[in-house]
């Protein structure tokens, strides 16, 4: 995925919840993370969604922290802090103690990406230990990008 971002010359920036910061992590072990990743904030805590992102807590009241609506405002609110070409914000529940439904199930993910003025947004569940939700997660976003680059591309 980062040779993909190379390639476009794209910047990317993060805004993470219940992946805490792994995704920014992964890539930043690539060689070329210096010429591509931007940054990226975490806010595992509803304090970091409302106060520093500025996420109406009505919004995260009515449909949950763990939401697409709220991690597309992720996004809405976090470009006015990191500026690149491609953002990625990511809700979840990783583990219990969310607010997990028989509808939203522990392992379900919610990520958008937003690329060239559009939003792309997608729900997820994924099996097993947090570990390998996360590993799943990683894998699937990148799959993502890539075809949403792709996409752009013709």
């Amino acid at each position: 995925m980062v040779y993909v971002a190379l390639q476009v010359l794209l910047c990317l920036a993060f805004f993470e919840s219940a992946s805490a910061g792994y995704l920014a992590y992964r890539f930043s072990l690539s060689p070329y993370s210096g010429d591509i990743l931007i940054g990226s904030l975490v806010s595992y805590d509803l304090r970091v969604k409302e106060n520093t992102l500025h996420i109406s807590p009505e919004l995260i009241e009515k449909y949950t922290p763990e939401s697409m609506q709220v991690t597309v405002e992720m996004i809405k609110k976090g470009k006015e802090l990191l500026h690149a070409d491609l953002y990625i914000a990511c809700t979840g529940l990783l583990k219990k103690g969310g607010s997990e439904t028989q509808e939203k199930p522990v392992g379900t993910f919610f990520y958008s990406i937003y690329y060239k003025d559009n939003f792309y947004n997608f729900r997820r569940i994924f099996k097993g230990p947090p570990s390998l939700k996360l590993i799943q997660l990683l894998y699937y976003i990148t799959q993502d990008i890539k075809c949403i680059i792709s996409d752009n591309k013709k």
